[in-house]
């Protein structure tokens, strides 16, 4: 489990005292025969004392079953800065639970106005007794440019904690958009910390279009960095509210995770295509089309795929915010008819505090 997905909670948390919002996902697939197989199940509720999250899927016996659970608790929240508990559990194929992990998340306002955040995960041993598995500190600090440090500490044999990954980002704002650089560095065979992978994003706005072209580079065999990949950004707005946003994928490897044998350097391997539209009654329609080349013929291009999303948000007669969203992901067959091969329905209740 990513310690960036643990960090992200104090900004949650952030929200849960805004609002109070319950939501439903439900996710299913096509089989060959055209019939609907249900997928995951999500369910949430957040509140401004924390949230509860927990992903179920149908057994082999037919019953719903519980996958992962995640539970916050807002310990504290004040000008000083904010504290939350989370509790994650996973679940075996049959729904019985297995040890939790307990995260500590937290958020320190410093005099200097920077902000410092500290992840620490607490795994139980066999032995019922609690372990620290991971710490994570994040330091930001906001000026003329944003500044994101983050260390990764993980438990060794002998209990103590060591550092393990590190990552430095900045923001430097431009009249014309910003530009964003993160370098993240491992730790070596000797015990120094190299960069391992860098990634340097320009944004560029013109009038209602803006730009964004984001490279990553990783290690080579040469021991240098070198261009890994690369997504070009075109976003479009136009005066009605719709946008616009075409992408292109440059990459050694294919949209399946491929080797490109024709690419000693990132080429483009996928082209997407999104265009969001709304529509009176809080109606909002976002199509996506991609293709992208084929893992066993790189020379080619597959046909478009395309994912449908219609999200619909209005006000009940209690003044909360109910949002639901249906998307469909369908393939174009041999007659270059689209045809459904996976779907997601989302329904949320919002109520501002």
């Amino acid at each position: 489990m990513s310690f960036r997905r643990w960090v992200a909670a104090p900004a949650l948390a952030a929200t849960l005292m805004a609002q109070q919002t319950s939501k439903q996902t439900s996710g299913y697939t096509v089989d060959v025969n055209g019939h609907r197989v249900d997928g995951t199940n999500y369910s949430s509720v957040e509140t401004p004392a924390g949230s509860q999250r927990v992903e179920t899927l149908r057994s082999i016996n037919g019953r719903m079953v519980p996958i992962q659970a995640e539970e916050d608790k807002v310990v504290r929240n004040d000008s000083q800065g904010k504290v939350v508990e989370r509790m994650i559990r996973k679940y075996d194929a049959n729904g019985n639970p297995g040890p939790a992990t307990r995260v500590r998340i937290e958020e320190t306002k410093n005099s200097d106005g920077s902000t410092t955040i500290q992840a620490v995960a607490y795994q139980t041993d066999i032995n019922g007794n609690s372990q620290v598995a991971e710490r994570s500190t994040t330091r930001i600090k906001k000026g003329s440019t944003t500044e994101t440090s983050t260390t990764v500490e993980r438990g060794t044999l002998n209990g103590s904690l060591e550092p393990v990954e590190r990552s430095m980002s900045v923001e430097r704002p431009s009249g014309s958009g910003a530009e964003v650089q993160s370098t993240t560095y491992r730790r070596d065979v000797s015990g120094n910390f190299t960069p391992f992978t860098q990634e340097v994003k320009q944004i560029t706005k013109s009038g209602s279009e803006e730009t964004t072209d984001a490279a990553r580079y990783e290690i080579g065999s040469d021991g240098k960095m070198a261009l890994s990949s690369r997504a070009v950004d075109h976003l479009k707005t136009n005066s009605d509210g719709s946008q616009v946003v075409e992408t292109d994928v440059y990459s050694k490897f294919s949209a399946g995770h491929t080797g490109d044998s024709g690419a000693d350097q990132p080429r483009l391997q996928q082209q997407i295509r999104t265009q969001r539209t709304p529509a009176a009654g809080g109606k909002v329609i976002e199509t996506t089309s991609s293709r992208a080349r084929l893992p066993n013929d790189p020379s080619r291009f597959g046909a478009y795929e395309q994912i449908s999303q219609t999200t619909i948000t209005s006000t009940d007669p209690a003044g909360r915010e109910v949002k639901k969203s249906d998307t469909v992901l369908g393939r174009r067959n041999t007659n270059g008819e689209v045809v459904t091969q996976e779907g997601r329905a989302e329904n949320s209740v919002a109520t501002k505090k």
